[in-house]
């Protein structure tokens, strides 16, 4: 199901430059807190002005669907389970090339992994915020296999994800607490905007820094690690030698079979 938001009636027209970020939300715990609050504090600053527009992929219909069309957001209900569906991806990417999405802006990994697809398939940045303190395998999986950027909420998390390999320079830290009140976090969320900013439009792509019949530069996702030394690969004699695997993160090129598997 897909409603726009309320719009004034004496409003005008948004700007057509204005950053269009789709949040996706994992699921809607009891309490509403935690991913579900930092989004709709996000929308409501952020989106208040021709800077930011916002669609917001919900897993459910209700109370919080509803909030969210009335802080101005185009709200789409699909259902996420921890494994996307086929039915989910379709969706994401026809709301991204229809809507003309800048970044998607992912939370809680189901989330995360469902923007992955979409933004790979569509060529789309992503940014996944991880919530706690400290990372899951799944994010971290997602992050490496499409070079996402993460943003953490607290410094654990920020030193965890750094202990594990990521580059400092595709993480941030962005503070949030469910305790704090919402002018106490203007600066998070502010930093968290022009995070997407950066990253749906980087400087190289502005048309202020090309000359004027350069095109867009498109997206490329880059290493989101230093990739590792490679395994020296089996070579055709050594037939009882475990299968070499060329680990770089960002692809995996399959091993050369050996004479004794061509042979069978």
């Amino acid at each position: 199901m897909i409603r726009p938001g309320p719009r004034p009636a004496t409003a005008t027209p948004a700007s057509t430059s204005a950053l269009h970020v789709v949040e996706i939300v994992g699921a809607l715990p009891p309490d509403g807190e935690g991913a579900p609050l930092l989004v709709a504090r996000l929308v409501e600053r952020l989106g208040a002005g021709d800077g930011f527009r916002f669609t917001v992929l919900c897993p459910a219909e209700g109370p919080y669907a509803e909030q969210l069309r009335a802080l101005g957001a185009e709200t789409v209900v699909v259902p996420m389970p921890d494994d996307p569906a086929w039915h989910a991806i379709q969706v994401l990417v026809g709301l991204i090339r229809n809507r003309h999405a800048d970044v998607l802006h992912a939370h809680l990994p189901n989330a995360h992994r469902l923007a992955g697809l979409a933004g790979s398939i569509t060529r789309t940045p992503v940014l996944s915020t991880v919530q706690g303190v400290q990372l899951d395998m799944p994010d971290l999986e997602v992050h490496r296999l499409v070079a996402s950027q993460l943003s953490v909420v607290s410094e654990a998390a920020y030193f965890h994800a750094v202990g594990l390999g990521i580059a400092s320079e595709r993480i941030s830290l962005e503070p949030f607490d469910a305790a704090d009140e919402a002018h106490a976090q203007a600066g998070s969320l502010d930093a968290l905007g022009e995070r997407l900013r950066a990253l749906a439009r980087p400087p190289a792509a502005q048309p202020s820094a090309a000359p004027a019949s350069a095109p867009r530069a498109p997206f490329t996702p880059v290493s989101p690690v230093t990739p590792v030394s490679p395994v020296v690969p089996m070579t055709p004699t050594s037939a009882a030698a475990p299968v070499a695997i060329r680990a770089e993160l960002d692809e995996l090129e399959p091993s050369r079979p050996s004479n004794a598997m061509r042979q069978g």
